[in-house]
């Protein structure tokens, strides 16, 4: 069969089978040439890429040996063990020292406070550092340093800071004493309100580490926030010792006595040191 140049598909394109063919079937053809062409691109693509990773892979392996041989030259240098173990002793040796140099700062503040009250009162009185405590729901006591062979006696005041009351001392040995906290139950210490009337009653420990006000006439006026001290009327106790200040009060219609709740303004656990008043030396 002839082809002109002049002709640019050959003759049977125009045969009319074909043309029929090519009509029924051109809403297909479109869409299969594209797909074709599709993983044409997409098998070239995997090609491409798998060539690269032939190329690469020397490269990568090569990187890795280096940074391992570093590592192990220069890594173990800057970790040496003897090295690291002597700035862990320093680092901790740091820490010991800066906390007992915040402790004895705290110490120093308290006793500050403690020496200007005492002064101030012209009392005597002995430093006792707190050795051991015992702290229940109804017991809190705590062994000092210190006893008779530093005056201390059965009964005597025992604060912190700006002159509060923290407890008496209930036991005394040559060179040790048991304090009782005044949150104790079994403590009971004569104590006066600073209201219009002076009013008196006994602090006795109550739950909560807190201290219930007894004993107090019901025709007494006692507020909450009521300033409550040592009244002064036991042996080794001298008055205005602050002990806490009225939390709320309780009064019984039907009896002749009324109850207040108070809230100690120090709480003896938190201190580490204590001062004990004791006779004039």
């Amino acid at each position: 069969m002839f082809l002109s140049p002049f002709q640019p598909f050959p003759p049977f394109f125009f045969m009319p089978t074909f043309r029929t063919w090519l009509n029924v079937h051109r809403r297909f053809i479109a869409p299969a040439l594209l797909v074709l062409f599709f993983l044409i691109l997409f098998f070239a693509r995997s090609l491409f890429f798998r060539s690269l990773q032939f190329i690469q892979k020397p490269f990568v392996s090569s990187g890795t040996w280096i940074s391992n041989q570093y590592q192990s030259t220069f890594g173990a240098c800057s970790v040496n063990p003897d090295d690291y173990e002597r700035l862990v002793a320093e680092r901790n040796q740091y820490a010991i020292e800066r906390s007992e140099i915040e402790r004895i700062k705290l110490e120093n503040t308290t006793l500050i406070k403690e020496l200007g009250f005492l002064k101030q009162r012209q009392l005597s009185a002995v430093p006792a550092a707190i050795i051991s405590r015992v702290v229940s729901n109804q017991t809190s006591t705590f062994m000092v340093n210190v006893g008779s062979d530093n005056h201390i006696v059965l009964g005597s005041a025992v604060i912190v800071e700006d002159g509060m009351f923290v407890g008496k001392v209930t036991r005394v040995d040559k060179t040790q004493s048991v304090v009782t906290a005044s949150t104790d139950f079994q403590l009971a210490t004569g104590v006066s309100l600073l209201n219009k009337t002076r009013t008196i009653g006994i602090a006795q420990g109550a739950a909560g580490n807190l201290i219930e006000l007894k004993f107090i006439p019901a025709d007494e006026e006692i507020h909450p926030n009521d300033l409550v001290i040592t009244s002064g009327l036991e042996d080794n106790v001298p008055s205005g010792l602050i002990v806490g200040v009225v939390n709320t009060v309780k009064p019984e219609p039907e009896a002749p006595f009324q109850q207040a709740i108070v809230e100690p303004l120090s709480d003896v656990r938190r201190y580490n040191h204590v001062v004990i008043l004791v006779p004039s030396l």
